[in-house]
């Protein structure tokens, strides 16, 4: 399978619009593609798949979030499996998780937005008091802040922080409106479900492509 890596020093040089043009024109040769973004170039790679499935015949078939190289050195990365056949209605599994929880900033809401008001001092206790009183857990962020939306997913999953087990049951990207004050423009948003009680479930493909990034 062919892979695009998106580094953290591709975030100063390449943009969301280079990496699209190289999905795009990968798929328009290759059955099934795979895009890895590791540290903080996982927004970059996220807004990449956007951009290209907003304009082009590109589908998500997989996406996960895990650690990638060696385990000691906990590099965060998103692993997306990319074909030209839609094969997951990403939208009605959202809404079917959506329509168990509640969506709200209460005390007991489901619902953590990431932004640069929230520390990681924060917003670590603050899911672990939510998930100690509900199952599931839904992260949401938009633009770089991707980035600590994915790594907060993985600390409280695999940080040995949580006193319960916790797993990613959903990860899934969408498209954003953002207003400013004379336009609209689109924006790539993340959606991050953690459930309690179970253990991340990766596929044979991802365990696969973890093996070929060791090797790199």
């Amino acid at each position: 399978m062919k892979l695009i890596l998106v580094k953290p020093e591709d975030v100063a040089k390449g943009s969301a619009y280079h990496f699209s043009n190289e999905i795009i024109n990968e798929l328009r040769r290759e059955k099934e593609l795979c895009v890895v973004g590791f540290g903080n170039a996982i927004a970059l790679s996220c807004m990449a798949v956007q951009l290209s499935s907003n304009i082009a015949n590109v589908s998500v078939k997989e996406m996960s979030l895990d650690y990638i190289g060696a385990p000691a050195l906990n590099i965060g990365g998103v692993v997306i499996v990319l074909g030209k056949e839609r094969e997951v209605d990403w939208e009605k599994k959202k809404k079917e998780l959506d329509r168990k929880m509640k969506l709200d900033f209460s005390r007991d809401g489901q619902l953590i937005v990431i932004s640069k008001h929230l520390s990681p001092d924060q917003v670590i206790p603050l899911s672990l008091s939510k998930l100690a009183k509900s199952e599931l857990l839904k992260i949401t962020a938009t633009g770089t802040a991707i980035n600590r939306a994915a790594l907060l997913a993985l600390e409280l999953t695999k940080g040995n922080i949580a006193k319960e087990p916790i797993g990613i049951e959903l990860v899934a990207l969408s498209t954003i409106e953002l207003k400013t004050e004379s336009t609209t423009v689109q924006g790539t948003g993340i959606e991050i479900y953690l459930r309690k009680g179970i253990q991340t479930a990766y596929t044979s493909k991802h365990k696969e492509i973890l093996k070929i990034l060791e090797q790199k």
